[in-house]
């Protein structure tokens, strides 16, 4: 695989919030497994299970979103937590992409099944991920600590593949 054919971002932190609810009423959420959505707000909503969804912005703070979700959800069984310490983020861009992420990731990711506007938790060379397809790059969310070590990895199989 030639290096042109993927770009690796450096590791970032975006704002992020983790939503848990039992009932999305008056909620704009993504309700479809393993999407994700741009909510009305601008922050990108992504389904993380049956009650789970983690908000993610790289323009905002999380403050004045767990306020509006706070007094959304007054009276209902929830959690809202700010998680941006939680998560970096690193960007890969290219067409080379999906190859070098299917040489560490159990999921398909032939275009055929995984599409703009999909999300999923999987393992990415053992480390537990969140992947976002955006349509020109897939974000890749993973903790901290595993950050650089995956970035490393990514930049060693581009280096294999090519």
């Amino acid at each position: 695989m030639d290096e042109a054919r993927v770009a690796i971002s450096e590791p970032w932190f975006p704002a992020q919030i983790d939503l848990r609810v039992g009932s999305t009423e008056g909620l704009d959420l993504p309700l479809v497994p393993n999407t994700w959505a741009v909510g009305p707000d601008g922050w990108e909503w992504l389904w993380l299970g049956p009650d789970e969804w983690l908000a993610a912005s790289s323009d905002g703070t999380s403050k004045a979103l767990i306020a509006e979700l706070e007094r959304a959800l007054d009276g209902r069984h929830r959690s809202i937590v700010d998680v941006g310490a939680g998560r970096a983020v690193i960007d890969l861009a290219g067409e080379g992409r999906f190859e070098l992420l299917s040489h560490g990731c159990g999921i398909d990711l032939h275009p055929r099944s995984w599409t703009a506007g999909m999300c999923a938790q999987t393992l990415l060379a053992r480390v537990p991920v969140i992947l976002q397809e955006r349509g020109d790059a897939t974000r890749v969310f993973v903790r901290p600590s595993f950050a650089e070590w995956l970035r490393t990895w990514i930049g060693d199989r581009v280096a294999d593949l090519s």
